[in-house]
């Protein structure tokens, strides 16, 4: 009995071990780039920008309205301006900030990220 139920934990063990060897092999390289592609696809989306002329170029007093979103690759710090230093700028009321884009000043609600106005 002993020698039977050795028997068959080995062949259990052989067909485990043998279709874990069958596996089919994965290149993680391939997802990598596929990820990295779709990363690239996402980033040149012009949903917000729809004038192709320009390419890359942002224009908001072209392309932005009150009441858009202010894409977050202008929500840093560096675009950020004080209201002071531009005698056209209106001071900004509670939760708002003044910024400056391509030359363009855009006035952006801090809480929800949306344009209030845009002065080309």
């Amino acid at each position: 009995m002993k020698s039977i139920l050795t028997t068959i934990t080995l062949s259990m063990a052989a067909l485990i071990t043998t279709s874990a060897m069958a596996a089919p092999h994965v290149d993680h390289r391939d997802q990598q780039h596929r990820y990295e592609q779709q990363r690239w696809d996402h980033r040149n989306d012009h949903r917000w920008n729809n004038n192709k002329h320009y390419g890359n170029t942002v224009i908001p007093s072209r392309h932005w309205r009150s009441g858009q979103y202010l894409p977050s690759q202008f929500g840093s710090s560096r675009y950020h301006v004080n209201y002071k230093n531009y005698r056209h700028l209106s001071k900004p009321g509670k939760y708002q900030q003044w910024y400056r884009i391509n030359g363009d000043y855009v006035l952006v609600n801090q809480k929800n990220h949306r344009i209030i106005r845009v002065i080309g």
